[in-house]
């Protein structure tokens, strides 16, 4: 594999003072999607001439049959002069529920790649050793000013496996799309769906948000989100952030959040900017309460997180390189 690739590349410069190799690093961390700032956007009302609570009905079965989620893994090996070298490991999953209730592997893809600014660094040496390697500054939108930055490089290299994490997540959308897509299965990705070159279009793929980084409404609409309760949804509404990508959005609570946080158990779905979707929007809503059993504990976010999704969650953390694993194939450099 590509660390242990890298840890023979590293051992022919031992004695280089350029490298300095970094054996346990505490400055990252695992995750499923790059951290977001906080941001305030605005929406477009398609569903009603104000913005407002409306209850789905009561529970039902679950109509979902596939299921969609990332990860990525990334943690900073050692610097080539001022260069950070980041490693960083993506990989994506559909997972299929059948009717035996059972979750199955429906597709998956995973890759590694280091991740630098490749005019610093000894390109020739490290793919003559068989290490795929990412140019950060190749980017259009990379600032080629952070060059002069190992920070700002780690930051662009942050940005660069997230993107990649997106590529293979919409990969595994569009091939279920041409495998799936017709057989009346409905697929529920964790996270936008705004990432997918089709599937934003496609009736049967649903996506949930269950960070609110990005406020859609300010003020008493955005109070009136706050405050819905169990079962409650709130009007149906287009992101203006999203021309590019248009999708239809609305807020649910799967869990009350008294005494907790105003965001506990609250959730953002996208779907379809479609006539359709407005008529299977209480549907929907309907089957993501069903889905609410079991909790998916332990994970911290179990009020936002159907157990599916753990599912791939879990699925994604086994093949993964874990810290440790890192930290150990460099240990005897």
């Amino acid at each position: 594999m590509l660390l242990a690739r890298l840890a023979n590349y590293l051992k022919s410069r031992t004695d280089d003072e350029r490298i300095h190799v970094v054996k346990q690093s505490i400055s990252d961390e695992d995750v499923s999607a790059a951290a977001q700032e906080p941001v305030l956007s605005s929406a477009e009302l398609v569903e009603g001439d104000s913005l407002g609570a409306v209850s789905v009905g009561t529970p039902e079965a679950s109509g979902f049959s596939h299921f969609l989620d990332g990860i990525e893994r990334r943690q900073l090996l050692y610097y080539d002069s001022m260069t950070p070298m980041v490693y960083g490991f993506t990989a994506a999953v559909v997972r299929e529920r059948r009717s035996d209730r059972k979750m199955y592997t429906f597709d998956s893809v995973s890759q590694e790649k280091l991740y630098c600014a490749c005019s610093k660094v000894d390109t020739e040496g490290l793919l003559g050793a068989d290490i795929e390697i990412y140019d950060t500054l190749a980017d259009s939108e990379a600032d080629k000013s952070a060059i002069e930055h190992p920070l700002r490089l780690l930051d662009l290299a942050r940005r660069a496996v997230s993107k990649d994490r997106e590529k293979l997540e919409r990969a595994l959308a569009e091939k279920w799309i041409t495998k799936a897509g017709d057989s009346g299965g409905w697929l529920l990705w964790d996270g936008s769906i705004t990432i997918g070159f089709d599937a934003y279009k496609h009736p049967r793929v649903i996506g949930v948000i269950k960070s609110h980084q990005t406020h859609y409404f300010q003020g008493e609409e955005q109070s009136k989100i706050m405050k819905l309760r169990v079962g409650e949804r709130s009007s149906v509404f287009m992101p203006k952030a999203r021309e590019r990508t248009p999708v239809y959005s609305w807020y649910l609570r799967l869990h009350p959040n008294d005494g907790c946080d105003v965001y506990f158990g609250l959730i953002r779905i996208e779907a379809a900017a479609s006539d359709e979707t407005l008529e299977i929007v209480d549907m929907v809503s309907r089957w993501l309460l069903g889905e609410r059993a079991p909790l998916a504990l332990p994970d911290g976010r179990w009020d936002r997180m159907i157990y599916p999704i753990r599912d791939c969650e879990q699925y994604l953390k086994a093949i993964a390189p874990s810290r440790t694993f890192i930290e150990a194939a460099l240990g005897a450099i």
